[in-house]
């Protein structure tokens, strides 16, 4: 009898069984789920460019309107085609509220408004 009301008391009584809950086709369920992911499956690219001509920073600047961030290495410019680059590339990144690190000498990265740098380099040691 003590038995029989403890199993009441947690509801291990085969007497007061509930079955699932039927549920008809014309019934329908509201889903709780909320996911996670981000809808958008789009993966974020840094393209690497290494310029010969001012003309190539037409090509760049598409990059940047598609929102791809660009990674820019200087090296085959002379000293006006690095400045006009840099003057058109800074332009470009203005334009859509961008962002312009310098990596190296004549490395810079170029980011559309959808990237956010880190610059944490106080962090890393020599």
């Amino acid at each position: 009898m003590a038995f029989d009301k403890l199993a009441n008391f947690f509801g291990m009584n085969d007497d007061e069984y509930v079955g699932e809950e039927d549920v008809s086709d014309n019934e329908v369920r509201r889903n709780n789920v909320v996911s996670l992911q981000p809808n958008n499956h789009e993966r974020s690219e840094i393209r690497v460019v290494e310029p010969r001509r001012y003309s190539d920073a037409k090509e760049i600047a598409k990059d940047l309107l598609n929102n791809r961030a660009v990674l820019v290495n200087l090296k085959n410019v002379n000293e006006e085609q690095m400045r006009r680059i840099t003057d058109f590339l800074t332009g470009t990144v203005f334009a859509i509220n961008g962002d312009i690190r310098r990596v190296d000498q004549n490395v810079f990265l170029y980011t559309p408004t959808n990237f956010q740098i880190d610059n944490d380099t106080d962090n890393f040691t020599e």
